[in-house]
């Protein structure tokens, strides 16, 4: 199942049911370009359910189908990767085979022909365009992009493996859920990272394996400071490394190693705490009795989870957010 190229709204849901074999097997095929299909052993009381919803670069499904079926794909445009939650799942792509059972996951590379053979199932899937997972792997390690790659199906561990699962569930929950936060587009880049920094702790990769050489000119304190005007001028934005390094007028590696250097931290970092003083800021001027809220700041500054916001606002100011909007 592909993510639809490009949407012209923050959101696109879908949710369908139905008790008919025939019926499910059309809209799997609607779903899946070049898709053969087969199914067995359907159950007596047969229901295939899915629910999607298209955020950005991720599409999130839920899908329960109550029969075994076999599908060979056509190559994904998209990573994608299963979790599990009861059945169990085959798949195999012409180099590698790997199968799955309650509380697993498995990645599926693009490019590459699929064959899915699942029994009995009730998953979760998240599709994510590889050029966001890339840019990431890129903005943390400094790999060239042309050298990275995922390099298994599996996971490095069932620890990490469940960790996958979880982010999996909850993005689905996010994506599925009161539409108003995902109006924020700094949202929308939370979960993008959250989807791409987990996908590259859970899966092996090149960017876990290969050494990287520190740029040996580092860089004038100019571009850092290019940088940090273009981060404190777009900071409510959805920026990413990339812009901020094309803003330095400089690669994303070299900023990255200029930031360490004359700022003991990142540019995303940097980022992060500019939006938490913003944050800061906003709950100094906000009024309680006018129905602002601890949650409303959080959503509007990027953060996914108010106790994540709480957390990392009181390591900063030695407080909690709640303290400071209520005095």
């Amino acid at each position: 199942m592909q993510r639809n190229a490009g949407t012209g709204t923050p959101v696109t849901r879908h949710r369908y049911a139905t008790h008919e074999v025939s019926q499910a097997h059309d809209v799997i095929r609607q779903r899946c370009a070049g898709l053969e299909l087969w199914s067995r052993s359907v159950a007596d009381q047969f229901t295939y359910r899915e629910e999607m919803a298209a955020v950005g670069p991720i599409l999130a499904t839920r899908v329960q189908c109550a029969m075994d079926i076999e599908m060979h794909l056509e190559p994904l445009a998209d990573l994608l990767i299963v979790a599990m939650t009861t059945g169990r799942a085959e798949v195999r792509d012409g180099r590698e085979e790997a199968r799955s059972g309650p509380g697993q996951v498995l990645l599926q590379q693009p490019g590459r022909p699929l064959v899915n053979v699942g029994q009995h199932f009730d998953l979760y899937s998240i599709n994510l365009d590889l050029r966001v997972v890339t840019e990431a792997a890129t903005e943390r390690t400094g790999i060239d992009p042309d050298d990275f790659r995922f390099e298994a199906m599996m996971p490095v561990s069932t620890e990490m493996g469940q960790f996958w699962h979880h982010t999996a569930a909850h993005l689905f929950r996010l994506f599925t859920g009161p539409a108003e936060p995902l109006q924020n587009p700094l949202v929308i880049r939370a979960a993008t990272d959250l989807a791409a920094s987990a996908a590259l702790a859970a899966f092996p990769n090149t960017a876990m394996t290969l050494s990287y050489r520190v740029e040996a000119n580092s860089l004038p304190i100019g571009s850092v400071r290019r940088a940090m005007s273009f981060i404190e001028a777009h900071a409510g934005e959805a920026i990413t490394a990339t812009q901020i390094a094309d803003a330095a007028r400089v690669t994303p590696r070299a900023l990255q190693t200029a930031f360490r250097r004359h700022l003991s931290t990142t540019p995303m970092a940097y980022l992060r705490r500019t939006r938490l003083d913003r944050a800061h800021q906003d709950l100094l001027g906000a009024d309680p009795t006018r129905g602002d809220t601890v949650a409303a700041i959080a959503r509007r500054w990027g953060y996914l989870h108010t106790a994540r916001f709480a957390a990392d606002y009181r390591a900063v100011y030695g407080r909690s957010p709640t303290d400071t909007l209520h005095t």
